[in-house]
């Protein structure tokens, strides 16, 4: 009954050793996979944050190019209406100066 007893001990040793080391490997697979998915979690947050800096920077860009449009086109009929304001002031300012250099060097 001794013998017995001694090789069923060592019957259960072997068994909880087995189930010890099931246990292991089996923490270490739900281990790899828990670092594996939050890995892809971290991946694709950052894919995500990239995108919607890359939309953002492209919206920002397309409202600027619109305000430079405005301004372009306020500065274009600023000027335009410069132009036509001294058109006429021109004419006179050339015959003046036309009658200095007259009165100055005389006609040739």
């Amino acid at each position: 009954m001794t013998e017995n007893l001694a090789q069923e001990i060592r019957e259960q040793e072997s068994l909880a050793k087995a189930i010890i080391a099931d246990a292991k490997t089996e923490a270490a697979k739900i281990i790899a996979s828990a670092q594996a998915e939050a890995e892809q979690s971290i991946k694709d947050t950052k894919q995500q944050c990239h995108r919607q800096w890359r939309e953002s920077v492209a919206k920002a860009e397309k409202e600027a190019e619109l305000k430079a449009g405005d301004i372009l086109e306020k500065g274009h009929k600023t000027a335009q209406e410069y132009y036509e304001k001294k058109k006429t002031s021109t004419a006179q300012v050339a015959d003046w100066l036309v009658k200095e250099v007259m009165t100055t060097y005389g006609s040739c």
